[in-house]
């Protein structure tokens, strides 16, 4: 490129940085403004893994595995509990105006006593009584369902994960701090009024039937109301497809062990019954196997969608509830120019803009916001879909091969016996 410059100067050709016309098309010669370029999308920061959990006491501690995107060498290794889970997405939620954002739902707190566990493995899996009981006390067959901390630490981690990608949230300065400093935050005790929630209930209610200036808005608000109740069915119905699961399971591993307990005789016929009891308890156990990966895999994938969304969809309405209610207060400043007296006109005027912008801001943030959310939201179903599809089509696969090994053992099991 050089070469060709300085051949081009030699030949007697004008360098076009010299010319006076070049200096005429330059912006600040013709008084233009520079070209803005378009902003760059967000960057996450940071990558982060939760684990492990541990239980310490009545308390559950969370291993988190930060890596800083742009420097592979930084890694940070912190712990923290749920309540800072808690104080983080408190100090997201007051640190940042959040009128437009939809704010990622934290997953419910995890339940560690043992009142909590029983009432958790009665739900997934009955209430067995015993064969011959009537009663309701001392006579139940304990089906204790195990501690689900992987599951917390998923539901835990995909929360970081859309909060260090969200591009408001994600810059906060608390989860840099959350995600890096060793030592867990100094946090205030949160406390959570039942006449607040009602109050807020009652609230939303209200508002909630104010019809919107907005088309988009409008049709987003009555969507948001029919879809969060449907997911919420489709997410309770599912669950009960994988406790049904679980509770036959449990049945069929029951079944295999009365199988391999029942004969007691050793003679004659009684001996080659029991030999293909013991077979056949043995594919019970690969059965139930096959049942136990099923249910595992559909709650860790469309399960696990569901439920997320089923408390996301909920932040959306929350997030148009903000909105709504910034709608009505610049409707009501707008109402107050008309009504006022000339010497409080003034201020009713800039009361009144000042609703304005603060409406067209949040608007403008929440078309975007949505946009986003429901491009997401596709995209998360679409792989959990699949992802489902292909551990249902796996199992049953594992789950038939092991079967058809069991009928092959059956069929050329010795059945000779010696009659009495």
């Amino acid at each position: 490129m050089d070469n060709a410059t300085e051949e081009t100067n030699t030949n007697g050709t004008a360098d076009v940085s010299d010319s006076p016309e070049a200096d005429q098309d330059t912006p600040e010669s013709s008084g233009l403004p520079e070209p803005t370029l378009p902003p760059k999308p967000f960057e996450p920061v940071f990558t982060v893994k939760v684990t492990d959990a541990a239980k310490d006491g009545e308390v559950v501690k969370y291993t988190l595995k930060t890596t800083k995107i742009k420097s592979d060498s930084e890694e940070y290794k912190v712990v923290r509990l749920y309540e800072d889970f808690e104080w983080l997405e408190h100090c997201l939620i007051t640190q940042n105006n959040i009128g437009g954002i939809i704010v990622p739902p934290l997953p419910p707190k995890p339940s560690t006593t043992a009142q909590s566990a029983e009432a958790r493995s009665k739900k997934q899996l009955g209430n067995k009584k015993r064969h011959g009981s009537d009663d309701d006390e001392g006579n139940d067959i304990k089906l204790v369902v195990g501690d689900e901390f992987e599951k917390d630490c998923r539901s835990l981690e995909k929360y970081l994960h859309l909060v260090v990608t969200h591009p408001i949230l994600g810059q906060d300065e608390s989860i840099t701090k959350f995600l890096t400093v060793r030592e867990a935050p100094t946090r205030a005790k949160l406390k959570k009024s039942i006449f607040s929630n009602l109050s807020k209930a009652v609230g939303e209610a209200r508002k909630g039937g104010h019809k919107d200036v907005n088309e988009f808005f409008q049709k987003e608000r009555d969507t948001v109301n029919e879809v969060s109740v449907q997911m919420k069915e489709a997410k309770e119905n599912f669950m009960k497809i994988v406790y049904g699961e679980q509770r036959v399971a449990v049945g069929l591993s029951h079944l295999s062990t009365a199988l391999h307990l029942g004969g007691q005789l050793q003679e004659g016929a009684d001996v080659v019954v029991n030999k293909l009891f013991t077979q056949f308890s043995e594919g019970l156990e690969d059965a139930k196997q096959g049942l136990e990966v099923m249910a595992v895999n559909d709650e860790n994938t469309l399960g696990f969608s569901l439920d997320l969304y089923s408390r996301y969809l909920e932040a959306e309405k929350e997030m148009l509830y903000r909105r709504t209610c910034k709608m009505m207060e610049f409707e009501a400043a707008s109402k107050a120019v008309e009504k006022a007296k000339p010497q409080k006109r003034e201020m009713a005027v800039a009361a009144r803009d000042k609703a304005e912008k603060e409406f067209e801001d949040i608007s403008k943030a929440a078309e975007k916001e949505l946009k986003n959310f429901h491009h997401q939201r596709v995209l998360t179903f679409q792989d959990s879909l699949v992802r489902h599809a292909d551990a249902k089509v796996k199992a049953a696969r594992d789950t038939y091969a092991l079967l058809t090994k069991c009928v092959t053992a059956l069929k050329t099991l010795d059945t000779s016996f010696k009659p009495l």
